[in-house]
């Protein structure tokens, strides 16, 4: 049965997984390639196997941990009674090798950042890894649990260790997998129709955490959740208002993550914010900064508006509508870099295991392999020469086709999630059953 007949509001019965033993070769070795391509990755952090293949390890130099340790000094600061938010090295004490500046709301620095600090750096890093790695297997063990057959259970685990973008993650020690377990769980308890606690706590969790799942509040709002959306603004406020009086400074610095600079060059950066920044620039050579400017608040204003319209049907499918405001992050967030991609596995593998679509599948594939980054940069001039990294690609053309290879696939898949909810409403509002 396909996409087009696959009724993708059928409540799923008990699933248990297939065996291993039961399954066939091509499912055997599908199953297998999806883990040594995982392993190589995990060898990759120790040993910088694939380094040359992405822009953030390059531009790096090799040197992994960057994005935890801004957790682990936030956690220092926090001990030494200064702002968590707080960079210049003359102001704090720097135990860190390297780190960038701290971006999240404080609770992770008070909590999270202040109990790593319990062991070095370097072990705390270590750690986190480790911990990352659990998260996300435990996430295709579930996915695997949760298949109607061998070949869903196979599709789903391999979508899950099989994605290049996790390299970046357990590289930088970044936190996105965290978001992705988290927003899971949600999806997971939305597509069985748990009681609103199941979905709600992992998403105010999440919320708490890495803010931008904050865009799912309008499918809380939608199916009339204001409990949820109530305990979600007490718990921001809770833990962070007292936070923010205490260190005034700190809120500006926070709310600096949601202000984005003038539209320019970033090599990095693969949300499609800054794809249309290179084809505007490439159809467009003289258009101004204004212009650039006004052209991305009107693409914002577009996709917001329409996943607005989107939402509020007469109808809805919250897991749809979820996966809907997940996938809106990277069409309109000013910052995307690879491994934030990381995020959109739970809306591949929750869309493929319930209409078992090709495209679904095929736009996973596209954003699991690494960028063709190898090819434009094959000596790693972007560590030696930091201009490059804010310099378009030339011709422009290099540039729009660079930045295409993630800001497409996210497209498309955010396309086909608005496809599904326009064809087929639900039959009754997800998650009051």
């Amino acid at each position: 049965m396909d996409d087009a007949t696959l009724p993708l509001t059928a409540r799923p019965g008990p699933t248990h997984g297939p065996s291993l033993r039961r399954l066939r070769t091509w499912q055997a070795a599908i199953l297998v390639l999806a883990v040594l391509v995982h392993l190589s990755l995990l060898v990759s952090w120790r040993t910088g196997l694939w380094n040359r293949f992405t822009f953030d390890s390059v531009a790096t130099g090799g040197w992994r941990g960057w994005d935890f340790f801004a957790l682990y000094q936030a956690g220092r600061n926090v001990l030494d009674g200064v702002s968590a938010y707080e960079s210049d090295n003359e102001r704090i004490g720097v135990v860190v090798p390297r780190y960038t500046p701290f971006r999240y709301l404080p609770i992770s620095a008070y909590t999270v950042g202040v109990a790593l600090n319990a062991v070095s750096p370097l072990w705390a890093f270590r750690m986190w890894v480790g911990f990352e790695e659990v998260l996300l297997l435990g996430c295709a063990y579930l996915s695997w649990r949760r298949a109607r057959d061998a070949t869903g259970a196979v599709l789903a685990a391999a979508m899950w260790l099989a994605f290049a973008p996790y390299y970046l993650e357990i590289y930088l020690g970044q936190f996105s997998v965290v978001q992705a377990a988290l927003v899971y769980l949600a999806l997971v308890a939305w597509g069985d129709r748990r009681r609103d606690a199941a979905a709600g706590a992992p998403w105010i969790a999440s919320v708490l955490w890495k803010q931008n799942t904050a865009l799912l509040a309008p499918v809380f709002l939608r199916l009339g959740r204001w409990k949820t959306l109530l305990a979600a603004g007490l718990a921001v406020a809770i833990t962070s208002a007292p936070y923010f009086l205490l260190y005034p400074e700190a809120l500006g610095a926070f709310l600096g993550n949601f202000r984005a600079d003038a539209p320019g060059a970033m090599l990095g950066n693969l949300g499609v914010r800054q794809w249309l920044y290179a084809a505007a620039s490439a159809l467009a050579p003289g258009l101004s900064v204004a212009g650039h400017e006004a052209l991305q608040a009107a693409w914002m204003a577009l996709v917001v508006g329409a996943a607005l319209y989107l939402t509020f049907r007469r109808r809805a499918d919250a897991v749809l509508l979820a996966c809907l405001w997940m996938t809106t992050y990277f069409l309109v967030y000013h910052h995307v870099w690879e491994h934030h991609y990381v995020m959109a596995l739970p809306v591949l593998v929750t869309l493929y295991r319930r209409a078992r679509s090709p495209l679904t599948l095929a736009i996973w594939a596209l954003l699991a392999v690494w960028t063709p980054y190898v090819l434009i940069d094959p000596a790693g001039l972007a560590f030696y020469h930091a201009p490059m990294r804010w310099t378009p690609l030339d011709p422009p053309l290099l540039d729009v086709a660079y930045h295409a290879v993630k800001a497409l696939p996210i497209l498309a898949l955010w396309g086909q999630v608005a496809w599904w909810i326009v064809r087929r409403p639900a039959q009754a509002e997800e998650g009051r059953a």
